[in-house]
Formats: C-alpha cells, sequence, structure tokens
C-alpha cells in the first residue's frame, strides 16, 4: 500500500508541477519496444485473471502490477531531462541502506551479546523490516549499486558515510548468507570495479577511489566470517565461500527448486495460453508438488516460470524479452555513450538489471514489493537516459496529466483492503488458534472483517477456514462447518477444512463422518502424515485394511517415506490382516527401505508380539523350555522391548524362580510405557519370595492402587 500512497504524492506533484510532465516523453513511449512489449504484458495478465479460479487473488494482483506501471510513470518523468537527480537519488538510497542495515546489526550485537550469536542467527532478527531474510538481503542488495555511483560521484564526508553505509548493507547480506544474493553481489562488484578501472585515464586515482568500495566489502567480509566461525550452529550459516560451495545437486534447496520449477512447466503446459490466473499460483500449484508437507510452495523460485504457469507462455516469454532488450540497451549505452553521467547512469542500470535478473532466475520479485521498486529505477533510468531533448518545454496537458492521478490512485481500494488483510493475518498468527483453545479474536471478528482482497493468507489458507477454526474452538460446530465448506472451495487441496470437520465429528460422538471427514483430508493432500497416522488408527478397529492399503498407494512415487510404511504395516496387523499379506507388504519395505530402522522396528514389534503370544501358548501348555526359547527370540530381537523383559520376568516368576524374574521386571520397569503397577507389584512379590521385605515393601508401595497391592503392603510392612 504504501507504493501506492506513493504513487499518490508524485502524481498530485507533477499536477502541481506540470512542467515535469514533457511531451516528448510520449513520442518516446510510442517508440518504444520495452514500452510496448510491457502494456501488451500488463493486458495479458489482467486477461488470465478472467480465467482466474481464485479472482481476489487475481484482482490483488493486476492491481500491484498497475502500482508498479504507475511508479515507472512517475519515476521516468521526474528523471526525463533531469538526469543529475540519479545521483542525489544515490546518496538518499545510501542513507536508506544504512539505516536499514545499521538497525538489523544493531538489534543482531545486541542479542548476540545477552543471549549468543547462535541465538541471533536463528532470531528474527535478520529479518529486519522485510519479514524474511532473503528479501531482506535483496532489498539492501538493490541498494548496493547506488552506493557504488555515490561514492563515485561524492567527496569528504558524503564519501565517507556512503562506505560506512557500504559495509552495513553487505554486512547483514553476508550474515544471511543467500545464495543468490551473494552471487549477485559478486557479479556487480566485479563489473563495477573492472569498468570503473577501464574507463579511468588516471589508474592510481581510480584506484584510489576504488578503495572507498573495496575496503568496505574487504572489512565487511572478515568481520561476518569472523562472528559465522564463533557460532559454527547450522550448515546454513558457515563462511561465506563455504555458503556459496553449496551450490550444487545435492543441495536440498537447488533440489526443492528444481521440483517448483517442474511444477510450473507442468501447469503451464496445461495452460499454455492463458494460464491458471495472475497471482493464482500461491494455491493452485500445490497438488502439483508433492514432494513435501513441510511447506506448500506459494511461488516458482523463478518470475518468468511462474508467469507461464500464471499468465501464459507467450506472455511470459514477452516479460523476459523486456529484460534482454534492457540489457542491450544499457550495455551498448555503456559502450558508446559520451558523456561521463550517461555512462554512470548506465552502468548503474545494468548492475540494477542483473541485480533484479538473477533474483527473478532464483526467487520472486515480481511480487516483493522493495524489489519493484528496483524494477522501476531501472526502467526509469532506462527511459530517462537518452540524452537532453531540445523541446523539453512543451508540456502534457492537464487532461493527460490528471488522468496519471488517477492511474496513480485506481488500485487504492485494492492495495488498502489487502493491507487491512494483512493485518488481520497478523493477528490472527500471533493468536496461534492451530494449536491454542482460544484468542484475542473470535470466529465472529474474523468474520465481520470480512476479508475478499485477497482472501487466503500468505501461506494460502482461506481466511474462512481460520474463521471457521475459531468457531470449532468455541464449540460454535455449524457456523464452522459452514465456513469450512466454504473454505474447501477457496483452496480444495490442503485437506485442512476436512480434518478440522474430523475433528467436529469426533467431539460429537460421530464415528462414522469422522472417518469420513479424514479420509476426505488425506486424500485432498496425500502426503500428510498426520492425516494417514489418524485414518490407520480410525481403520484398525473397523478392520479396514483395504483402505489402510490404499491409502499407502496413493503417496505419490517416490514420497512414501519409512514412517509411512511402519505405520501402514502396524495398523495392517492391528487390524487382522492374513500372514501372507504382511508378508507381501514386507516385500515393499525390503525393496525401498532396506536398511531403515524405523522399518526395521515395526517389523521386529510384530515379530516380537508373535514371538510372546507363542510363548504364552507354549507355556499354558506345559512346554517350559520351548515357551523360553520363544521370549529369547524376541529378545535377541529387541532388548529394550517392555513386553519381552516382562514376560520373561512372569516366565521365572510362573517358575518359582523370583531371584532370576526380578532383573527383567526391573528393566521392563526402567523403559517408559508401564503406569498400571503391576510390573511394581510382581517385584514386590518376588522380593517377599526372596526374603528381602524391605525391598517388597518398597514396591508394593510404588504398586498404588493395583489390587491386592494394599494388602500386601499392609501385612508385611511397618
Amino acid at each position: 500500500m504504501y507504493l501506492t500512497v506513493l504513487n499518490i504524492v508524485v502524481g498530485i506533484y507533477i499536477y502541481s508541477n506540470p512542467i515535469i510532465a514533457q511531451q516528448s516523453l510520449i513520442l518516446i513511449f510510442k517508440r518504444s519496444y520495452i514500452f510496448i512489449a510491457y502494456i501488451v504484458f500488463i493486458l495479458l495478465s489482467s486477461i488470465s485473471v478472467f480465467f482466474a479460479k481464485n479472482i481476489s487473488l487475481g484482482i490483488v494482483s493486476i492491481a500491484e502490477v498497475f502500482v508498479v506501471f504507475a511508479m515507472f510513470i512517475n519515476f521516468t518523468m521526474l528523471f526525463y531531462n533531469r538526469l543529475h537527480l540519479v545521483v542525489k537519488v544515490a546518496f538518499l538510497v545510501g542513507a536508506s541502506a544504512f539505516f536499514q542495515a545499521g538497525t538489523v546489526l544493531y538489534s543482531f550485537d545486541v542479542l548476540a551479546k545477552s543471549k549468543s550469536i547462535g541465538d541471533a542467527l536463528h532470531s528474527n532478527v535478520l529479518k529486519g523490516n522485510a519479514g524474511n531474510i532473503n528479501i531482506l538481503a535483496a532489498s539492501l542488495l538493490f541498494k548496493v549499486p547506488f552506493i557504488y555511483i555515490g561514492i563515485i560521484n561524492f567527496h569528504k564526508w558524503k564519501k565517507w558515510f556512503l562506505a560506512v553505509a557500504l559495509i552495513f548493507a553487505t554486512a547483514v547480506i553476508f550474515l544471511i548468507s543467500a545464495r543468490a544474493s551473494l552471487l549477485s553481489l559478486i557479479i556487480i562488484s566485479v563489473i563495477f570495479l573492472a569498468y570503473y578501472i577501464k574507463i579511468s585515464e588516471d589508474k592510481k586515482k581510480a584506484i584510489g577511489q576504488l578503495l572507498y568500495v573495496v575496503l568496505p566489502l574487504v572489512i565487511s567480509f572478515f568481520l561476518v566470517n569472523l562472528t559465522l566461525e564463533k557460532a559454527k550452529s547450522d550448515p546454513r550459516f558457515v563462511s561465506t565461500a563455504d555458503r556459496l560451495a553449496q551450490l550444487n545437486a545435492a543441495d536440498g534447496s537447488i533440489n526443492r527448486r528444481i521440483v517448483f520449477y517442474k511444477a510450473a512447466l507442468d501447469m503451464a503446459k496445461t495452460n499454455p495460453v492463458t494460464g491458471i490466473g495472475l497471482g493464482n499460483y500461491r494455491v493452485e500449484s500445490i497438488p502439483y508438488d508433492l514432494s513435501t508437507n513441510a511447506s506448500v510452495p506459494l511461488h516458482a523460485h523463478n518470475d518468468f516460470l511462474e508467469l507461464a504457469s500464471e499468465t501464459g507462455v507467450l506472455n511470459s516469454l514477452l516479460y523476459f524479452s523486456i529484460f534482454v532488450v534492457l540489457l542491450f540497451i544499457n550495455v551498448k549505452r555503456l559502450i558508446k555513450a559520451n558523456e561521463p553521467l550517461a555512462k554512470n547512469i548506465a552502468l548503474l542500470t545494468l548492475l540494477l538489471l542483473i541485480v533484479y535478473g538473477i533474483d527473478a532466475l532464483f526467487n520472486f520479485p515480481f511480487y516483493r514489493p522493495t524489489m519493484q521498486l528496483c524494477f522501476c529505477f531501472l526502467m526509469a533510468f532506462t527511459f530517462s537516459n537518452i540524452g537532453r531533448q531540445q523541446d523539453h518545454v512543451t508540456t502534457l496537458s492537464k487532461k493527460h496529466i490528471i488522468g496519471l492521478v488517477v492511474l496513480c490512485a485506481l488500485p487504492l481500494y485494492f492495495t488498502y483492503h489487502a493491507y487491512k488483510t494483512s493485518n488481520l493475518e497478523y493477528l490472527i498468527q500471533t493468536d496461534n488458534i492451530n494449536f491454542a483453545t482460544s484468542g484475542v479474536l473470535r470466529g465472529e471478528d474474523v468474520v465481520n472483517r470480512n476479508p475478499k482482497f485477497p482472501n487466503v493468507f500468505q501461506s494460502s489458507e482461506s481466511f474462512v477456514e481460520y474463521a471457521g477454526i475459531y468457531y470449532f474452538r468455541e464449540k460454535q460446530y455449524d457456523k464452522a462447518i459452514k465456513l469450512l465448506d466454504s473454505a474447501n472451495k477457496i483452496n480444495p487441496y490442503l485437506g485442512r477444512p476436512d480434518f478440522y470437520k474430523y475433528l467436529i465429528a469426533r467431539e460429537r460422538g460421530l464415528a462414522d463422518s469422522a472417518y469420513f471427514y479424514v479420509k476426505a483430508a488425506f486424500y485432498k493432500r496425500p502426503i500428510n502424515d498426520s492425516f494417514f497416522e489418524t485414518v490407520a488408527t480410525l481403520a484398525v478397529p473397523l478392520r479396514d485394511t483395504t483402505e489402510i492399503l490404499k491409502m499407502y498407494d496413493t503417496f505419490p512415487k517416490g514420497i512414501a517415506k519409512p514412517f509411512n510404511w511402519s505405520k501402514a504395516y502396524l495398523a495392517l496387523n492391528a487390524a487382522g490382516y492374513s500372514k501372507n499379506g504382511l508378508n507381501e507388504f514386507k516385500k515393499l519395505a525390503f525393496k525401498n527401505f532396506p536398511k531403515d530402522t524405523t522399518v526395521q522396528k515395526a517389523i521386529h514389534q510384530i515379530a516380537i508380539t508373535d514371538y510372546i503370544m507363542e510363548g504364552q501358548r507354549l507355556f499354558a501348555a506345559g512346554k517350559h523350555a520351548a515357551a523360553l526359547n520363544s521370549y529369547i527370540k524376541g529378545f535377541k530381537l529387541d532388548p529394550t522391548n517392555i513386553y519381552v523383559n516382562q514376560n520373561i520376568g512372569f516366565y521365572y516368576f510362573n517358575l518359582s524362580k523370583s531371584g532370576t524374574a526380578i532383573p527383567y521386571f526391573k528393566k521392563a520397569l526402567a523403559l517408559p510405557g508401564l503406569v498400571d503397577g503391576k510390573t511394581e507389584f510382581f517385584i514386590g512379590l518376588c522380593y517377599l519370595n526372596v526374603g528381602d521385605k524391605d525391598n517388597a515393601c518398597k514396591y508394593f508401595k510404588l504398586a498404588g492402587n493395583y489390587p491386592n497391592a494394599a494388602n500386601l503392603l499392609a501385612a508385611n510392612c511397618r
């Protein structure tokens, strides 16, 4: 919203100073491929909204596009024939980097001293005012080219001030260690230093100037690496060199991005002309990425692929072509421009283009306001840096300028609602109503605020879903179910609304409905371990082995984990699945998870249960030696199993070998899981049998309310 307000302020300023709005700029726009391509891109993006399943997300996104377009126009008018302002803006941008990064470093230092460097690295301090560490890094990075330009153009205190700002900004970038930002920083620094030395006639003087760039980079680099060396708390926060070295195919982050790229390409293939609708990737990408349940994709981490899936392949290529032409124009100006100022601005624009371009390849600057500011600057500088025009006195008509102000104000309604929605999202997150039984807000508060633009969280859950959760916590079940049904229409891919309907049915004692809803939740999100475990647990008393097998088969190929197999295996056994069937299911584990300890433990658990039951049967038949042999087989599989130790204890107790039984009973008792007092009671009997009344009394007392424990305690203990 702050960009919309800034647009309106600038628009009113231009209206009050019409000399700024020059007629010749219109002709430049008309002749420019970049401008025409950008207009067509906006038009096709707008059309895609009509094909979106979630119109609300599309409207908010296209409103944001219009905000950026208006800002680009405003910036171009401000800098057109006023290129001297760019250097002044460079100082202001450098000053903002000084305060933005300085605040982060101060908070980091305070936390590191009061707690530890590790705590500071893992805190929210490195998110700054951006809400995300990667966004903060990108926000500071796009200010670095301005600082470079400012350093070579200013003298005395301003040069020193910008050098300190560079130390602060790059120190935060190094601390965050976002690889895309580190890569961009290296590239723009090398280009800037190499170009400045190349064009300078006095190399010694140039090197002296560049020391104000190089020394801050070296200082921040070594200070941060010394800090990270002291922490050694996380693979992410290692030395900068090590962090860059993690750019390989085995890295988890790289692999996740490959999954994102494949999902975006699949979506683009499904809707190649119109796409799924601008802004809709956040929701519609969920069923395409079933590689992890830890998070949903939200973005493709590549603007061009994401826009291909949202607005169509042609529109994405059109958008990409804008950057190709921007690169060509600014490289050409850098080589052929005669005026030093024009060269400086071309260099600045090129550096901004590299920062934005790399971010667009690995992240999602199209949806980040701070990076759209970078986009507006590089576009405006490209259109302004064409030499001074002779007809600058001719200005636009009042009608055209009023149209510009209207364009600036047009998105205000939607951006204002998006701002209010963002505040509501923050309040709901603060309540943590997913786990808390109540919060500051109530269901009616969320409903009354009626968030429409957008109607989902940044994390893709709908607001009506959370209203339903609040009503569930308040036990207003009918209202909750109605809202949860609406939530399923807005985002039908997470399964959460159905899971809460399961919880409601369970609390109402509706077992059949509960089973139906939790199954529906799982099949909507067939990688959710919690949903899977709940269905498997409910299927056991129903002996619904068919459903257990069906669920396991529903896991995407290669995604099922040892945990899922183990839960399914134990549930199948408990539900009475045939031995032959279990053996066939076991073969899946041997094939997919041959050495996994979780799988081995599950297999051993059932085998031990079988050995215990066989031992009990043999003992009852008087085959004592065979019974002990069966127990020992179970013990060898898992010496820490409570029940095999307990049953060996009963075996020796029943044979009047109390002294031998005690160690097994004690070992079982030392393991978690026995709480009924039975084991303590039999330990007491064993001690009584061997004549140790003190220990017998101790364990009869520990047996608590176990039958006959109190009587034996009264009879034998004073």
